[in-house]
């Protein structure tokens, strides 16, 4: 990622902290350690859509979508953390989002090859699910695994074999998602600040 990309970023530093720390000088200094002076590891999950009988989960007054960046444009507010703005800083194009009631409530993004990717080389026929985030007030209601099977029918559709996704080992809660959706742990990788240890797949 070039380094413009990196200074976007920073532009949804402070609603990113909110929504993945809390709010207060405590959440500032969790952010701090974990981005700056810690060796963070992570699970390489992989489906593999040859061998998965790939179904959509059905959840009451929510509806998924995969907008193109302008519809993605109109629905969304400066108020918002990163991982609904990775289309500016990474130039990706492919997302799923969740409404809740009309509401927006989550996103991820779809990588592909030639996509900046952290961890992963991808190849052709791969894809990865990155920078997952449901908004705070809409957690626990199976929001994500439900969005990871919506986009793995779009994907296996396409032609696209194997979806990866790197998942912090601390963060339980998304491993799980990914689990429910039929996702396998198949390795680790590691980053350090901003340095990361890249991954062939």
């Amino acid at each position: 990622m070039k380094i413009s990309g990196l200074f976007r970023q920073l532009t949804y530093l402070k609603t990113s902290v909110r929504s993945v720390y809390g709010e207060g000088t405590k959440a500032w200094l969790s952010f701090i350690y974990y981005a700056l002076f810690r060796l963070n590891r992570f699970r390489i999950l992989r489906v593999n859509l040859d061998e998965l009988p790939v179904s959509r989960i059905e959840l009451l007054g929510v509806s998924f979508l995969s907008p193109c960046i302008d519809e993605l444009e109109s629905l969304r507010n400066s108020d918002l953390p990163r991982e609904f703005f990775c289309d500016r800083f990474h130039k990706v194009g492919n997302c799923c989002i969740a409404m809740l009631n009309g509401v927006m409530a989550y996103i991820h993004w779809v990588y592909f090859q030639g996509d900046f990717s952290r961890f992963l080389k991808l190849r052709e026929d791969c894809a990865e699910i990155n920078y997952v985030l449901t908004l705070p007030q809409y957690r626990g209601h199976g929001i994500s695994a439900a969005a990871f099977c919506h986009s793995l029918q779009s994907l296996k559709e396409q032609g696209i074999r194997n979806v990866f996704a790197v998942v912090h080992e601390e963060n339980i809660a998304s491993l799980k998602s990914f689990t429910k959706a039929g996702f396998t742990d198949v390795g680790s990788t590691f980053s350090f600040g901003v340095f990361s240890k890249k991954v062939s797949v």
